[in-house]
């Protein structure tokens, strides 16, 4: 009694029993232009000097195409004046309608990819990591600022400000752990983001810094057959942020028994 208690009170611990976590965002194998989230007027004022996006990135389709997975207008602006980016080729990745310098290369299909892109004012440079590591960094404009009121789409390229989607850069894949950080986050904590996996919790370091959060993301409005499926992690997979690895297998062999 006293181990099932303890294991009880393992899954209360805090993230283990949240709803989003093992929630994964699929985009349909067949490419549609009414396939996307959508949430819009949101405010970006925490992002303007600075920003990072991270996210687990499961493409399903092997093609040429670049299909965009984010991007980000501000109110008010044209095709031109797009502020993010981000696609499965890593080649088409822009900032501030620019190209991040990234070399193209497709995300390999059906496998889980780490994509970070960072961004600060103070040094003017973006900065592009796959699977922990930097792949490209680029000077941006002096004084150029993030918008700071704008629509963002998952799934889609905005031609214009939440619409003009093209079907041939419809994204086709899995969204998992998305989060934006109101600062640039070193490489040493992309990282590190990297090496815990994709089934591990936030790291504590740097989730006080997330401004938009994969919980947010997942309440956003779905369209059309845009869907929340079940993942492939475990809850035992926080639990082991809390304990060691030999206890660990021995409450798991418990647990299914």
């Amino acid at each position: 009694m006293r181990l099932e208690m303890f294991v009880a009170c393992l899954f209360l611990l805090p993230g283990i029993a949240k709803s989003w976590y093992n929630a994964v965002l699929d985009f349909p194998s067949e490419p549609s232009v009414d396939n996307f989230v959508m949430w819009t007027p949101i405010e970006t004022i925490d992002m303007q000097e600075a920003l990072s996006v991270c996210s687990w990135v499961k493409p399903t389709k092997s093609d040429t195409r670049n299909r965009f997975w984010l991007s980000y207008q501000p109110i008010g602006s044209s095709n031109d004046l797009q502020e993010i980016n981000m696609c499965d080729n890593l080649g088409a990745t822009a900032l501030f309608s620019t190209s991040t310098g990234t070399p193209a290369q497709h995300l390999e299909s059906n496998k889980w990819h780490h994509v970070c892109m960072t961004w600060s004012l103070s040094d003017q440079t973006v900065r592009v990591y796959l699977a922990g590591k930097e792949v490209s960094s680029k000077t941006t404009a002096a004084n150029r600022k993030f918008g700071k009121r704008g629509v963002f789409v998952l799934g889609q390229e905005q031609d214009r400000v939440g619409g003009s989607f093209d079907v041939n850069q419809a994204f086709i894949g899995e969204l998992y752990q998305l989060n934006m950080y109101s600062r640039a986050l070193s490489g040493e904590e992309v990282e590190r983001a990297f090496n815990r996996g994709l089934c591990a919790s936030s790291d504590p370091s740097i989730a006080r810094d997330i401004t938009i959060a994969w919980q947010d993301v997942l309440a956003a409005p779905r369209n059309g057959e845009v869907r929340i499926k079940r993942g492939t992690c475990s809850h035992w997979n926080l639990v082991s942020d809390y304990i060691d690895r030999d206890l660990l297998q021995h409450l798991i062999k418990y647990h299914d028994h």
